[in-house]
């Protein structure tokens, strides 16, 4: 089986998630399943942006990305988190490699707006380089940062981590894509709420009960299950383990 992980970036600086993450993986890969790890980073980005002097800004949820900005996103991403993983992976004996988008052309994006507002290198992704993953997944987990590079080679562009996952997963027709989270699913009052379609999510929305960072991670669910991947997870790490165990865990999005 194929399987796409997103994973947050405010949880992997957490050891305790990291441990969790690892295990998991080890699981994934014990029972002969593919793996590509998409994370992010946002927390660990706001922290250097801060010590460097650079003033972080969002435009309706997503990062305004100036060239220096995206310095010290791709120092970050491509850099601290993603080689973190890679050796907390390689310490729990699964053999992996850390890359970005940018490597091998695996991400392609183009620029986008807003709203109509710029929100500068920012993109999203219209090609992945399906054979590099493919190739690679036979024999490695494919720790991947989600920057891209423009069609022209030349520019480097921030994506949304959800949405990078969402085109990997599409792109592998992957049977599963899970969305990690430091929550057991979409809740209400305190409970898992076990399936959520494109309905029911915007009356989630509506009534605030899912909000924030959880609005991407769904958005992202169901675009990578009109893309062609079979099933999609929000989960934490525990829910995750019962998922690729064949069990039922999270909040299952419904295309």
């Amino acid at each position: 089986m194929r399987i796409v992980l997103k994973v947050g970036g405010n949880e992997i600086g957490d050891p305790f998630f990291l441990g969790k993450l690892s295990d998991l993986v080890v699981q994934i890969r014990s029972a002969g399943h593919k793996l590509v790890l998409v994370h992010g980073g946002g927390k660990e980005i706001t922290g250097l942006l801060e010590r460097l002097g650079i003033e972080t800004k969002f435009v309706d949820g997503l990062r305004y990305t100036d060239p220096a900005t995206l310095e010290a996103v791709e120092m970050v991403l491509s850099g601290t988190i993603n080689k973190r993983i890679v050796k907390a992976l390689i310490r729990k004996g699964v053999e992996s490699i850390g890359l970005s988008g940018v490597d091998g052309k695996i991400l392609v994006a183009e620029r986008i707006t807003r709203k109509n507002k710029d929100i500068g290198l920012v993109g999203n992704v219209t090609d992945v380089n399906v054979n590099i993953l493919t190739a690679m997944m036979e024999k490695l987990v494919v720790v991947l940062s989600p920057l891209a590079m423009d069609r022209s080679c030349v520019v480097t562009l921030n994506v949304n981590a959800d949405y990078a996952a969402a085109a990997v997963g599409s792109s592998l027709r992957a049977e599963l894509i899970i969305f990690l989270s430091n929550v057991p699913g979409v809740l209400r009052d305190g409970a898992i709420i076990p399936e959520v379609n494109e309905m029911s999510f915007n009356k989630l929305k509506d009534d605030g009960i899912v909000s924030a960072g959880m609005i991407p991670k769904i958005e992202a669910a169901l675009a990578a299950l009109k893309g062609g991947t079979l099933k999609a997870v929000v989960t934490d790490g525990d829910g995750a383990a019962k998922v690729v165990s064949g069990l039922t865990g999270g909040t299952e999005i419904i295309a």
